[in-house]
């Protein structure tokens, strides 16, 4: 047996990230924060980046208090210059990159036609160029350790047709196919590339978190039957990066409370009760 196929000792997959240093983009809430708590009870010191300031000195001082070392930083990653100063930021505290999250990305409603060229730029780059900005930054860093971990924040948007989030879906199916090329064409310098695609999340921001009967009306969607919470996806991300997964690169891996149906009429036919 090969060195390659030994197996881990026992014990030896876990979720401790003593010492290790976790970047997370888009941390000042929702997703991003629930990662960065996840992490930093795990023992990671931390790179927060947000476009929220008062946010991001909310979440570092609510991490200090439990021991957690944080810095953050501000700025828009649709630019390679916040990308470099989100990099340039954990070298100078740290002096090491072992995690980055790509988490930042943003969401609006609008018909394809009416949509004009500024906002179909800004959702793609919020949500596909930033991810690329921010790994390509990272990964001198990453080659010069000997290796290095990536998840993609994408969405289950990509994998079907999303009305009124056209430019979201589109961007967030380019993030799945970014993932798989980046793992191919890192994984020579030990760099794993993953990606999370949520289903509906409650978060302060969620389109259905404060209107009406919305959330039930998403809940009948979902097999598990509810929407799911920020720390779950954050669950995902650990296991990602963790040693229980140092054979997994290129994935995709939905976090949707189960796959959709291929048809609506599906859902009425399935709730119905069951004889004993």
């Amino acid at each position: 047996m090969t060195s390659a196929q030994q197996p881990l000792p026992l014990g030896r997959a876990s979720f401790d990230f003593a010492g290790q240093v976790v970047v997370v983009t888009g941390a000042s809430g929702g997703i991003g924060s629930a990662v960065a708590d996840a992490f930093g009870d795990a023992g990671a010191r931390l790179v927060l980046h947000g476009r929220r300031e008062d946010a991001l000195e909310g979440l570092t001082r609510k991490l200090a208090e439990r021991g957690v070392e944080a810095v953050w930083v501000t700025g828009n990653v649709r630019t390679r210059e916040t990308a470099e100063a989100i990099r340039d930021a954990a070298l100078s505290a740290y002096g090491r990159i072992d995690i980055l999250v790509n988490n930042a990305g943003g969401n609006f409603g609008a018909r394809l036609e009416t949509l004009s060229p500024n906002a179909w730029n800004a959702t793609v780059e919020a949500n596909l160029s930033g991810a690329f900005h921010c790994a390509t930054a990272c990964l001198p860093t990453f080659a010069q350790q000997g290796g290095g971990v990536v998840v993609n924040v994408g969405s289950v948007s990509a994998n079907h047709a999303h009305p009124l989030r056209g430019a979201y879906a589109a961007a967030k199916a380019g993030l799945a196919s970014l993932t798989r090329t980046m793992a191919w064409e890192w994984a020579d310098r030990g760099v794993r590339v993953n990606c999370i695609e949520p289903g509906a999340i409650l978060t302060e921001s969620s389109r259905f978190a404060a209107e009406g009967d919305i959330l039930q009306r998403v809940e009948r969607y979902v097999a598990i039957g509810r929407v799911g919470r920020p720390d779950e996806i954050a669950g995902a991300c650990l296991f990602l990066c963790s040693d229980a997964a140092s054979y997994i690169t290129g994935a995709v891996l939905p976090v949707a409370g189960g796959p959709l149906t291929s048809t609506p009429a599906d859902i009425d036919l399935v709730r119905q009760p069951v004889d004993a």
